[in-house]
Protein backbone atom coordinates (compact mmCIF):
# COMPACT_ATOMS: atom_id res chain seq x y z
CA UNK A 1 0.00 0.00 0.00
CA UNK A 2 2.79 2.17 0.98
CA UNK A 3 4.41 1.41 -2.39
CA UNK A 4 1.43 2.63 -4.05
CA UNK A 5 1.02 6.05 -2.79
CA UNK A 6 4.56 6.53 -3.01
CA UNK A 7 4.20 5.86 -6.86
CA UNK A 8 1.10 7.94 -7.07
CA UNK A 9 3.44 11.15 -5.20
CA UNK A 10 6.36 10.09 -8.00
CA UNK A 11 3.77 10.30 -11.22
CA UNK A 12 2.23 13.50 -9.52
CA UNK A 13 5.06 14.96 -8.90
CA UNK A 14 6.13 14.09 -12.73
CA UNK A 15 2.90 15.20 -14.10
CA UNK A 16 3.71 18.83 -12.27
CA UNK A 17 6.93 19.11 -13.93
CA UNK A 18 5.57 18.11 -17.23
CA UNK A 19 3.16 20.61 -17.11
CA UNK A 20 5.60 23.28 -16.19
CA UNK A 21 8.32 22.59 -18.88
CA UNK A 22 4.91 22.55 -21.22
CA UNK A 23 4.36 26.00 -20.06
CA UNK A 24 7.59 27.30 -20.59
CA UNK A 25 9.32 25.60 -22.80
CA UNK A 26 12.29 25.87 -21.37
CA UNK A 27 14.97 22.74 -20.58
CA UNK A 28 18.13 22.84 -18.67
CA UNK A 29 20.91 23.20 -20.97
CA UNK A 30 23.50 19.39 -21.85
CA UNK A 31 26.81 20.08 -21.80
CA UNK A 32 27.32 16.81 -22.90
CA UNK A 33 25.14 17.64 -25.98
CA UNK A 34 26.36 21.27 -26.63
CA UNK A 35 29.80 19.97 -27.18
CA UNK A 36 28.93 18.21 -30.05
CA UNK A 37 26.16 20.92 -31.80
CA UNK A 38 27.51 24.60 -33.22
CA UNK A 39 25.19 27.14 -35.52
CA UNK A 40 27.47 29.30 -37.53
CA UNK A 41 25.91 32.68 -38.98
CA UNK A 42 27.06 35.62 -40.35
CA UNK A 43 25.59 38.67 -38.97
CA UNK A 44 24.23 40.23 -41.71
CA UNK A 45 22.43 42.78 -40.15
CA UNK A 46 26.00 44.22 -38.03
CA UNK A 47 29.07 46.02 -39.90
CA UNK A 48 32.05 47.24 -38.42
CA UNK A 49 33.64 50.81 -38.07
CA UNK A 50 37.25 51.15 -37.37
CA UNK A 51 38.59 53.86 -35.51
CA UNK A 52 42.30 54.45 -34.86
CA UNK A 53 45.02 56.85 -33.68
CA UNK A 54 47.33 57.71 -30.84
CA UNK A 55 44.38 59.70 -28.37
CA UNK A 56 41.74 57.07 -29.39
CA UNK A 57 41.44 55.66 -26.07
CA UNK A 58 40.48 58.83 -24.18
CA UNK A 59 38.01 59.91 -26.99
CA UNK A 60 36.01 56.36 -27.14
CA UNK A 61 36.46 56.44 -22.77
CA UNK A 62 34.16 60.07 -23.10
CA UNK A 63 31.89 58.61 -25.69
CA UNK A 64 30.57 55.10 -23.91
CA UNK A 65 29.22 53.55 -20.95
CA UNK A 66 32.08 51.18 -20.71
CA UNK A 67 35.80 50.93 -19.74
CA UNK A 68 38.38 51.14 -22.42
CA UNK A 69 41.31 50.29 -19.89
CA UNK A 70 39.63 46.85 -20.21
CA UNK A 71 41.06 46.53 -23.64
CA UNK A 72 44.41 48.36 -23.24
CA UNK A 73 47.24 45.72 -23.13
CA UNK A 74 48.69 44.97 -20.07
CA UNK A 75 46.00 46.29 -18.14
CA UNK A 76 43.95 42.97 -17.46
CA UNK A 77 45.04 39.37 -17.84
CA UNK A 78 42.65 39.61 -21.42
CA UNK A 79 43.88 37.71 -24.09
CA UNK A 80 45.57 39.38 -26.82
CA UNK A 81 42.60 40.45 -28.93
CA UNK A 82 39.29 40.77 -26.66
CA UNK A 83 36.30 42.82 -26.82
CA UNK A 84 33.78 44.66 -24.53
CA UNK A 85 29.95 45.72 -24.74
CA UNK A 86 28.86 48.75 -24.50
CA UNK A 87 26.70 51.87 -25.45
CA UNK A 88 26.52 55.14 -26.60
CA UNK A 89 24.47 57.82 -25.09
CA UNK A 90 22.93 61.02 -25.91
CA UNK A 91 22.80 64.42 -23.70
CA UNK A 92 20.02 62.37 -21.95
CA UNK A 93 21.21 59.45 -20.99
CA UNK A 94 19.35 57.53 -23.40
CA UNK A 95 20.87 54.92 -25.44
CA UNK A 96 21.54 55.81 -29.19
CA UNK A 97 23.87 52.81 -30.16
CA UNK A 98 24.82 49.76 -28.41
CA UNK A 99 27.54 47.82 -29.55
CA UNK A 100 30.92 45.94 -29.37
CA UNK A 101 34.20 47.07 -29.48
CA UNK A 102 36.81 44.74 -30.24
CA UNK A 103 40.77 45.38 -29.79
CA UNK A 104 42.82 44.77 -32.89
CA UNK A 105 46.17 43.41 -33.16
CA UNK A 106 47.52 47.00 -34.40
CA UNK A 107 47.99 49.64 -32.23
CA UNK A 108 45.89 52.24 -31.19
CA UNK A 109 42.96 50.65 -33.47
CA UNK A 110 39.72 49.08 -32.55
CA UNK A 111 36.81 47.94 -34.43
CA UNK A 112 33.29 48.93 -33.61
CA UNK A 113 30.92 46.54 -34.13
CA UNK A 114 26.83 48.49 -34.54
CA UNK A 115 23.88 47.80 -36.08
CA UNK A 116 24.06 48.17 -40.02
CA UNK A 117 21.12 50.80 -40.24
CA UNK A 118 23.06 53.12 -38.13
CA UNK A 119 26.47 52.92 -38.77
CA UNK A 120 26.34 55.82 -40.72
CA UNK A 121 25.03 57.78 -37.81
CA UNK A 122 27.67 56.64 -35.60
CA UNK A 123 30.46 57.35 -37.87
CA UNK A 124 28.87 61.16 -37.68
CA UNK A 125 28.66 61.00 -34.02
CA UNK A 126 32.17 59.81 -33.54
CA UNK A 127 33.12 62.99 -36.20
CA UNK A 128 31.44 65.17 -34.04
CA UNK A 129 32.96 64.85 -31.11
CA UNK A 130 36.31 64.03 -32.72
CA UNK A 131 37.31 67.81 -32.45
CA UNK A 132 40.69 68.26 -33.32
CA UNK A 133 42.02 65.00 -32.53
CA UNK A 134 44.19 62.95 -34.69
CA UNK A 135 41.60 60.03 -34.96
CA UNK A 136 40.55 58.01 -38.24
CA UNK A 137 37.27 56.89 -38.67
CA UNK A 138 36.45 54.57 -41.43
CA UNK A 139 33.67 52.13 -42.27
CA UNK A 140 35.01 48.64 -42.89
CA UNK A 141 32.17 46.59 -43.87
CA UNK A 142 33.93 46.01 -47.29
CA UNK A 143 37.05 44.51 -45.17
CA UNK A 144 35.63 43.02 -42.37
CA UNK A 145 32.60 40.40 -41.53
CA UNK A 146 31.34 39.64 -38.20
CA UNK A 147 29.91 36.06 -37.45
CA UNK A 148 28.48 34.50 -34.51
CA UNK A 149 29.24 30.81 -33.58
CA UNK A 150 26.54 29.13 -30.85
CA UNK A 151 25.54 26.51 -29.42
CA UNK A 152 21.69 26.41 -29.42
CA UNK A 153 20.87 24.71 -25.98
CA UNK A 154 23.23 27.33 -24.79
CA UNK A 155 27.20 25.67 -23.92
CA UNK A 156 29.93 28.12 -24.42
CA UNK A 157 31.61 27.85 -27.37
CA UNK A 158 34.97 25.97 -26.88
CA UNK A 159 37.46 27.57 -29.57
CA UNK A 160 41.21 26.70 -29.45
CA UNK A 161 42.86 30.32 -29.66
CA UNK A 162 45.16 28.60 -32.67
CA UNK A 163 42.18 29.59 -34.61
CA UNK A 164 43.17 33.26 -34.28
CA UNK A 165 45.77 33.68 -37.52
CA UNK A 166 47.03 36.87 -37.64
CA UNK A 167 45.29 39.76 -38.31
CA UNK A 168 42.38 37.39 -40.72
CA UNK A 169 40.43 36.65 -37.80
CA UNK A 170 39.67 37.83 -34.42
CA UNK A 171 37.51 35.46 -31.93
CA UNK A 172 36.18 35.98 -28.59
CA UNK A 173 33.40 34.86 -26.24
CA UNK A 174 30.72 37.49 -26.66
CA UNK A 175 31.73 39.77 -23.64
CA UNK A 176 27.60 40.13 -22.44
CA UNK A 177 26.75 36.42 -21.95
CA UNK A 178 28.89 33.47 -22.91
CA UNK A 179 25.89 31.00 -23.38
CA UNK A 180 25.62 33.51 -26.86
CA UNK A 181 28.12 31.85 -28.30
CA UNK A 182 31.78 32.84 -29.89
CA UNK A 183 31.85 36.33 -32.08
CA UNK A 184 33.82 36.21 -34.79
CA UNK A 185 35.34 38.95 -37.08
CA UNK A 186 36.83 37.99 -40.39
CA UNK A 187 37.97 39.33 -43.85
CA UNK A 188 35.33 39.58 -45.93
CA UNK A 189 36.86 36.34 -48.24
CA UNK A 190 36.23 34.25 -45.93
CA UNK A 191 33.25 31.90 -46.11
CA UNK A 192 30.65 29.85 -44.35
CA UNK A 193 32.86 26.58 -44.97
CA UNK A 194 36.14 28.58 -43.99
CA UNK A 195 34.15 29.04 -40.61
CA UNK A 196 33.03 25.76 -40.46
CA UNK A 197 36.15 23.60 -40.95
CA UNK A 198 37.94 25.92 -38.16
CA UNK A 199 35.07 25.45 -35.82
CA UNK A 200 35.04 21.44 -36.80
CA UNK A 201 38.92 21.11 -35.79
CA UNK A 202 38.23 21.82 -32.01
CA UNK A 203 36.06 18.35 -31.44
CA UNK A 204 33.70 16.05 -32.79
CA UNK A 205 31.33 18.45 -33.79
CA UNK A 206 28.73 18.92 -35.69
CA UNK A 207 28.04 22.54 -37.75
CA UNK A 208 24.87 24.01 -39.03
CA UNK A 209 23.76 26.72 -40.69
CA UNK A 210 20.96 28.84 -39.30
CA UNK A 211 16.98 27.77 -39.99
CA UNK A 212 13.92 29.47 -39.46
CA UNK A 213 13.35 28.32 -35.51
CA UNK A 214 16.91 28.04 -34.90
CA UNK A 215 18.87 30.61 -35.44
CA UNK A 216 21.29 34.15 -33.85
CA UNK A 217 17.89 36.25 -32.86
CA UNK A 218 15.94 33.34 -31.68
CA UNK A 219 18.74 32.38 -29.55
CA UNK A 220 19.26 35.89 -28.10
CA UNK A 221 15.77 36.18 -27.88
CA UNK A 222 16.02 33.32 -25.58
CA UNK A 223 18.28 34.97 -23.29
CA UNK A 224 16.37 38.34 -22.97
CA UNK A 225 19.34 39.98 -24.85
CA UNK A 226 18.00 43.32 -26.94
CA UNK A 227 20.82 44.12 -29.87
CA UNK A 228 20.20 46.93 -32.87
CA UNK A 229 17.66 49.76 -33.80
CA UNK A 230 14.79 47.31 -33.84
CA UNK A 231 14.98 45.83 -30.32
CA UNK A 232 16.54 49.12 -28.64
CA UNK A 233 15.02 51.85 -30.86
CA UNK A 234 17.30 55.15 -30.68
CA UNK A 235 16.72 57.58 -28.60
CA UNK A 236 14.27 55.30 -26.78
CA UNK A 237 16.38 53.23 -24.37
CA UNK A 238 17.74 53.67 -21.38
CA UNK A 239 20.89 51.46 -20.74
CA UNK A 240 19.94 50.24 -17.35
CA UNK A 241 16.45 49.04 -18.49
CA UNK A 242 18.35 47.52 -21.66
CA UNK A 243 20.26 45.45 -19.07
CA UNK A 244 23.56 46.95 -20.12
CA UNK A 245 24.77 46.90 -16.60
CA UNK A 246 24.07 43.39 -15.83
CA UNK A 247 25.85 42.84 -19.31
CA UNK A 248 29.08 44.36 -18.20
CA UNK A 249 28.49 47.08 -20.62
CA UNK A 250 28.63 49.83 -17.84
CA UNK A 251 31.42 51.22 -15.76
CA UNK A 252 30.39 53.20 -12.48
CA UNK A 253 33.98 53.83 -11.96
CA UNK A 254 35.24 55.53 -14.56
CA UNK A 255 35.17 59.30 -15.52
CA UNK A 256 32.64 61.41 -17.10
CA UNK A 257 31.51 60.70 -20.38
CA UNK A 258 28.51 61.54 -22.55
CA UNK A 259 25.12 60.70 -20.84
CA UNK A 260 26.62 59.73 -17.27
CA UNK A 261 24.51 61.60 -15.08
CA UNK A 262 20.88 60.33 -14.99
CA UNK A 263 23.18 56.82 -15.58
CA UNK A 264 24.92 57.16 -12.59
CA UNK A 265 21.98 59.06 -10.39
CA UNK A 266 19.56 56.08 -11.41
CA UNK A 267 22.30 53.11 -10.42
CA UNK A 268 22.80 54.61 -6.76
CA UNK A 269 19.07 55.04 -6.35
CA UNK A 270 19.22 51.40 -6.79
CA UNK A 271 15.83 51.66 -8.56
CA UNK A 272 15.53 50.31 -12.15
CA UNK A 273 11.65 49.19 -12.19
CA UNK A 274 11.41 48.25 -15.88
CA UNK A 275 13.87 46.11 -17.57
CA UNK A 276 14.35 43.81 -21.23
CA UNK A 277 13.03 40.40 -20.37
CA UNK A 278 12.18 36.77 -22.49
CA UNK A 279 8.94 36.11 -23.23
CA UNK A 280 7.66 32.93 -24.69
CA UNK A 281 4.68 33.68 -26.62
CA UNK A 282 1.52 30.80 -27.32
CA UNK A 283 0.62 32.42 -30.54
CA UNK A 284 2.89 34.50 -32.34
CA UNK A 285 2.49 38.30 -32.21
CA UNK A 286 1.39 40.68 -34.75
CA UNK A 287 3.49 43.58 -35.84
CA UNK A 288 1.18 45.74 -34.22
CA UNK A 289 0.71 43.85 -31.16
CA UNK A 290 2.77 46.46 -28.22
CA UNK A 291 1.06 46.04 -24.40
CA UNK A 292 1.60 43.51 -22.37
CA UNK A 293 -0.61 43.40 -20.06
CA UNK A 294 -1.57 41.22 -16.84
CA UNK A 295 -5.30 39.22 -16.14
CA UNK A 296 -6.62 41.94 -14.74
CA UNK A 297 -5.40 44.57 -17.68
CA UNK A 298 -3.21 46.80 -16.59
CA UNK A 299 -0.58 47.53 -18.74
CA UNK A 300 3.08 46.21 -17.29
CA UNK A 301 5.14 46.88 -20.62
CA UNK A 302 5.41 46.52 -24.09
CA UNK A 303 6.63 44.40 -26.85
CA UNK A 304 10.20 45.42 -28.52
CA UNK A 305 10.89 42.81 -30.81
CA UNK A 306 9.02 39.10 -31.36
CA UNK A 307 10.36 36.33 -33.79
CA UNK A 308 7.79 33.23 -34.26
CA UNK A 309 6.92 31.89 -30.65
CA UNK A 310 9.78 33.88 -28.67
CA UNK A 311 9.90 37.95 -27.96
CA UNK A 312 11.75 40.41 -25.92
CA UNK A 313 8.95 42.91 -24.03
CA UNK A 314 10.36 45.77 -21.46
CA UNK A 315 8.34 44.84 -18.50
CA UNK A 316 8.01 46.07 -15.16
CA UNK A 317 9.75 43.46 -13.23
CA UNK A 318 8.03 43.34 -10.28
CA UNK A 319 4.78 43.52 -11.90
CA UNK A 320 6.28 40.21 -14.58
CA UNK A 321 7.50 38.29 -11.74
CA UNK A 322 4.73 38.81 -9.83
CA UNK A 323 2.07 37.45 -12.24
CA UNK A 324 0.74 33.76 -12.94
CA UNK A 325 -0.67 34.98 -16.50
CA UNK A 326 0.28 37.72 -18.99
CA UNK A 327 -1.46 38.63 -22.02
CA UNK A 328 -0.46 40.13 -25.25
CA UNK A 329 -3.57 40.68 -27.47
CA UNK A 330 -5.56 38.74 -25.21
CA UNK A 331 -3.27 35.36 -25.91
CA UNK A 332 -1.39 33.90 -23.09
CA UNK A 333 2.85 34.57 -22.91
CA UNK A 334 4.82 33.44 -20.26
CA UNK A 335 7.92 35.48 -18.94
CA UNK A 336 10.87 34.25 -16.33
CA UNK A 337 13.75 35.87 -15.28
CA UNK A 338 16.86 35.37 -17.45
CA UNK A 339 19.19 32.63 -14.93
CA UNK A 340 22.07 35.30 -16.12
CA UNK A 341 20.53 38.25 -14.04
CA UNK A 342 22.11 39.08 -10.04
CA UNK A 343 20.19 36.97 -7.38
CA UNK A 344 18.24 39.37 -5.76
CA UNK A 345 15.55 38.03 -7.43
CA UNK A 346 14.20 33.95 -7.78
CA UNK A 347 15.22 33.07 -10.82
CA UNK A 348 15.15 29.16 -12.93
CA UNK A 349 18.26 28.20 -14.66
CA UNK A 350 16.84 26.90 -17.77
CA UNK A 351 16.91 27.86 -21.43
CA UNK A 352 15.28 26.06 -24.41
CA UNK A 353 17.13 24.54 -27.19
CA UNK A 354 16.41 25.24 -30.94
Amino acid sequence: MNILKGLTKIKSSFARFIETTNNFMWVQRNEKFADKRLVVEQLTDRVLVRVKGEEVVPFLQGLITNDMTHLQSGSTPLPKTSAMYTMFLNKAGRVLYDSIIYRTPEPNTYLIECDKFISNELSRHLRLYRVRRNIQIDAVDGEYRPWIVFNPVGSVVRMDTSVQVGQEVISTPDPRIRDLGTRVITKTDKTWKDLANMFSKSGDITVAKPTNDCNYRMHRYRYGVGEGVQDLPPGKSFPLEANCDYMHGVSFHKGCYLGQELTARVHHTGVVRKRIMPLRLSVPASPKSINISTEAGTNIGVIRGANLDRALGLLRVEQALGSTKLFVDGNICYVEKPYWWPNELPKKARVEGC
